[in-house]
């Protein structure tokens, strides 16, 4: 996702997305792609343990991410829906540029919030002992 975010950040110039419209909707595509499996997996094999869990910091983490993304899909949607196609990237570029970076934004808090706070409480918590479902596309890493 990260690499994904950086291919769109150094096409988000005026002089460089008419000719980039087409990169960055791909990109836009396999992030919205990757991250949507990503919640999915956080959705089924990491919260629900976390929030049914004895851990108390745990509980309110996973409830207070929980209701962060509940709160931020349907922009995050919004968003990629507004700009389907290249096209309409390039005709409308100043507004995409604006609307891109203020998503982006919020994605890299986000994965810097998950990296500073609750990957390490996950190493803390030992995971691999909560998750319910045996997953094995379960990966906890830093985004």
């Amino acid at each position: 996702m990260r690499k994904c975010i950086d291919d769109i950040r150094k096409r988000l110039n005026p002089l460089l997305l008419p000719t980039n419209a087409v990169e960055v909707r791909q990109n836009l595509t396999q992030l919205f792609g990757e991250l949507g499996r990503h919640l999915k997996l956080e959705g089924t094999d990491l919260y629900p343990p976390l929030a049914e869990g004895d851990d108390l910091a745990a509980r309110q983490l996973a409830e207070r991410y929980g209701l962060e993304m509940k709160q931020m899909l349907p922009r995050l949607a919004e968003f990629n829906r507004r700009w389907p196609s290249a096209t309409d990237i390039r005709a409308h570029g100043t507004q995409f540029m604006k609307e891109a970076d203020a998503t982006l934004k919020w994605l890299e808090r986000r994965f810097t919030s998950e990296n500073s706070e609750l990957y390490p409480l996950l190493d803390k918590l030992d995971v691999a002992n909560l998750v319910i479902s045996p997953n094995p596309e379960l990966k906890i890493a830093s985004i």
